[in-house]
């Protein structure tokens, strides 16, 4: 299918919080980030102010509310609602008008007509978004932008140090929605993005389940598995209801090197899920195949590994929820050779760490 609204890759990924310092802070201090710009109602940043912190191709921006007017109280409200978390996975885009009427045609329903910065003849001078909704509260910008121009209207670049941290993220590997009614959402990446299903799951742990499509781009970089619940007590299910509505349920974060990563962040003070002891077992050589990495350090690490392809593996493992509700969270992957997967042959050992920890919470 055709690249329909011109898409290039992923931008950013914006967080609605309820103090943007603190949480990047957080992102800085646990997993290696810098600041790279900053916005606020001093420079004409309207009822909010934001923080923007990154690595790599990784740009997450933290925004709070800011004064009482109707952008800020907008905010206010959904943070009340779903707690602290993602409010847009924004693309890059080759013509953010050309986009948003392209989507418009295809269905979409518009979030922003435009904003930015254009020279008298309409044409781009540095920025420019339009944006469009998806599920629940989420939405996509759509961003088109010079190299040479600020993050964006009433964002200030930062001078930061040089990214030598040893958590090194190349770049967002997938991001994973989870909604009520799948199929409408996997009608809808397929209808306005023009985006194809790569991947069907359908796993049920005995205790719980949920089924899940990957939409993307075929050959791209860009992957957006979408989940529902199958079962009343699944993970999905505890999301919906404690996020109240669909939202974003973990991103994927891509590091060369999961090992030194996974082992930095556990200094800095991230919690990870827990793997049991029984994953390396003997069986687990006759899974995975010959792989490059020392088993005991895998083991040591908590790192999961799935054989995906052949000539390609993977190496992941999942952080506990960042936020106070258990929402959101983030998974760190690394891929060997032509790897295109999602970690499926660990989704039973998982699912049954993120069950134990619902029983924990007494939500199981």
């Amino acid at each position: 299918m055709s690249n329909k609204l011109g898409i290039k890759g992923i931008d950013h990924i914006e967080f609605y919080v309820d103090d943007a310092w603190k949480w990047a802070d957080y992102y800085v201090n646990n997993f290696g980030m810098v600041v790279r710009a900053v916005g606020q109602p001093a420079s004409f940043l309207e009822g909010r102010m934001s923080v923007v912190v990154g690595q790599g191709r990784v740009n997450f921006v933290f925004t709070q509310p800011q004064g009482d007017g109707p952008v800020a109280k907008q905010i206010q409200a959904e943070i009340d609602l779903h707690g602290c978390g993602v409010k847009d996975v924004a693309f890059r885009v080759e013509d953010a008008r050309r986009a948003l009427e392209a989507a418009i045609a295809s269905g979409a329903s518009v979030a922003c007509q435009g904003e930015g910065l254009l020279n008298d003849y309409g044409s781009l001078s540095g920025y420019y978004r339009t944006a469009i909704k998806a599920y629940g509260d989420t939405i996509h910008s759509l961003v088109e932008r010079r190299p040479t121009c600020n993050f964006g209207p009433g964002y200030t670049w930062m001078a930061t140090s040089m990214e030598q941290d040893d958590i090194q993220f190349a770049m967002i590997d997938h991001i994973v929605a989870n909604v009520e009614r799948m199929d409408e959402w996997v009608d809808y990446y397929a209808r306005v993005f023009g985006f194809e299903q790569t991947a069907h799951f359908d796993i049920n742990t005995g205790r719980s389940a949920l089924m899940s499509k990957v939409m993307g781009e075929k050959d791209g970089y860009i992957k957006l598995p979408i989940n529902e619940p199958s079962s009343a007590n699944s993970q999905i299910q505890e999301f919906l209801n404690e996020h109240k509505g669909p939202g974003v349920q973990h991103i994927a974060l891509l590091t060369p090197d999961i090992i030194t990563t996974v082992k930095k962040m556990r200094g800095n003070g991230v919690s990870f899920m827990d793997v049991p002891d029984t994953y390396y077992d003997e069986s687990f050589a006759a899974r995975v195949g010959d792989i490059r990495e020392s088993v005991e350090q895998l083991k040591e690490n908590r790192i999961l590994v799935d054989r995906d392809r052949p000539d390609g593996y993977l190496l992941q493992l999942f952080t506990h929820p960042i936020f106070g509700r258990p929402t959101l969270f983030h998974e760190v992957i690394q891929r060997r050779g032509n790897s295109d997967g999602f970690g499926e042959g660990n989704f039973k050992a998982l699912f049954e760490a993120i069950e134990r920890e619902q029983a924990k919470r007494g939500t199981l």
